[in-house]
């Protein structure tokens, strides 16, 4: 048998559930979240892979490597031990 937990509330903007529930801390869960149609139809926000295309050609920390493959494999190796030699 299944319980419901049912309230309408706004999520805080730091992902807190609402103490209501209190009783489904802690416990395995299928969580439905309905929005209402107001907020599904408001513009898209920016996918992470737009907002990393803006800062391309804008970040320069790594602009003096002539060989990036050469340059991780440096890295990778400096993480190796002794004993996985």
């Amino acid at each position: 048998m299944l319980q419901a937990i049912e309230l309408e509330t706004i999520i805080a903007p730091d992902g807190k559930l609402p103490e209501a529930f209190r009783e489904a801390f802690g416990r395995k869960a299928r969580v439905i979240v309905l929005l209402p149609e107001e907020i599904a139809s408001q513009p898209k926000k920016k996918g992470q892979s737009e907002q990393l295309m803006e800062l391309a050609g804008k970040i320069d920390a790594f602009k003096n490597i002539e060989d990036p493959v050469a340059f991780q494999r440096r890295l990778r190796d400096e993480w190796t031990q002794e004993w996985d030699k």
